[in-house]
């Protein structure tokens, strides 16, 4: 969808169009390859992204000379939707600068004269993105948006991550989750009526936008210097997720990892997990301490097998990632294989303890993966 620039509570159509920027499959680039994602947009200059001198040329003559505002809304080489620039930053009267996004007019397919229908099955939004650490908005307006003037906003925070001298920049992906029921109705105009504002549940949506306050992020205030607050956030893509909660991902894992995992329990110099806590004066753990996996070379001979250590320190290492990557997901610990199936695959026993624990096999295994995220 097309998506054009607001800014002092008017919306203008700059024609900066970024086409596929809400369904780009995130799985066909490598996002540390991508420049967008490290450059260091605290010194935004806008020749960066095109040599286009018609562009730019067409952008200021249709700008308001008055605005102090500097804002794009553009497409990266991997297909994003760049959101960037510059706004005044908050003045002594707590008046500060903003700029928006919002898409063009969405329309149902059964009914093109309303908006899309999220309410049936849907609870909230999906969004993929790069982000500087600054606090955003998400903003929904309905067909009540013309006569109440009030739209449906649910503030959202984005991350960053450690500079060096290969990665200079901090800005960072994050996959943000907007619950519909995160959406508070605000007003945005004056209306002659008072308006009764039923809840967001999904329904009726027909523009989708995203917006910056120099007011929401005091942070950037005061550590960036001049009169302007910098911004950026690319679009990677943006989708809904069901009611019923569903897994998006499925994480085959290690049950030899403890229930309880703390910091001291880590080893990532050694690439090991300890079974238990240790005392901070220990510098040496024996072998029989460690967390251990299953070798894949006595399978179908003994019940239990021995694995490299390092194993289940990234099998552990994957379950972080994936806990804070922001999806919703299933995690199946196996303790190890074999060719016997038991006939009781349809059950699953949850237990506190890793203490019990026998292979089982690979047919029974992948069923209860394939069952996940049906059941």
């Amino acid at each position: 969808n097309e998506m054009v620039e607001e800014e002092e509570e008017e919306e203008e159509d700059i024609g900066g169009t970024p086409s596929q920027a809400t369904k780009y499959q995130e799985d066909e680039f490598d996002e540390d390859d991508d420049p967008y994602a490290e450059y260091d947009y605290s010194e935004y200059d806008e020749d960066d992204y095109f040599d286009d001198e018609e562009y730019y040329d067409d952008i200021e003559a249709r700008r308001d000379a008055t605005v102090k505002s500097q804002i794009q809304w553009i497409r990266n080489e991997f297909g994003h939707g760049v959101f960037v620039g510059k706004v005044p930053k908050v003045d002594g009267a707590g008046v500060g600068g903003e700029a928006a996004i919002v898409s063009s007019r969405l329309r149902s397919r059964e009914d093109p004269e309303n908006g899309i229908d999220l309410s049936s099955g849907f609870a909230g939004f999906i969004v993929r993105l790069v982000g500087d650490g600054s606090r955003y908005e998400a903003f929904v307006r309905t067909g009540d948006y013309e006569r109440t003037g009030i739209e449906y906003v649910c503030q959202f925070s984005t991350g960053t991550k450690p500079t060096s001298k290969e990665m200079k920049s901090r800005n960072k992906f994050v996959t943000v989750r907007l619950p519909f029921e995160n959406f508070k109705p605000v007003l945005k105009r004056e209306t002659s009526e008072t308006p009764t504002v039923p809840p967001f549940n999904g329904g009726d949506v027909r523009y989708i936008g995203f917006r910056f306050r120099s007011a929401s992020n005091p942070r950037q205030n005061r550590l960036q210097t001049g009169e302007n607050v910098s911004f950026y956030i690319a679009l990677s893509y943006m989708k809904v997720y069901r009611l019923q909660p569903e897994p998006e991902f499925v994480y085959l894992s290690d049950a030899r990892i403890p229930p309880v995992v703390r910091s001291d329990m880590i080893r990532h110099d050694q690439r090991k997990l300890l079974l238990h806590s240790s005392s901070k004066d220990t510098q040496e753990e024996s072998p029989g301490e460690f967390v251990q996996l299953l070798d894949e070379r006595t399978l179908q001979s003994v019940a239990t097998m021995e694995r490299s250590p390092e194993e289940t320190y990234y099998k552990f290492r994957g379950e972080e990632v994936l806990k804070s990557s922001g999806l919703s997901y299933t995690i199946v610990r196996v303790a190890g294989y074999n060719e016997s199936p038991s006939g009781e695959a349809s059950t699953i026993d949850l237990q506190s303890t890793n203490n019990i624990l026998s292979p089982v096999s690979r047919a029974e295994a992948a069923q209860v993966c394939v069952s996940a995220p049906l059941d």
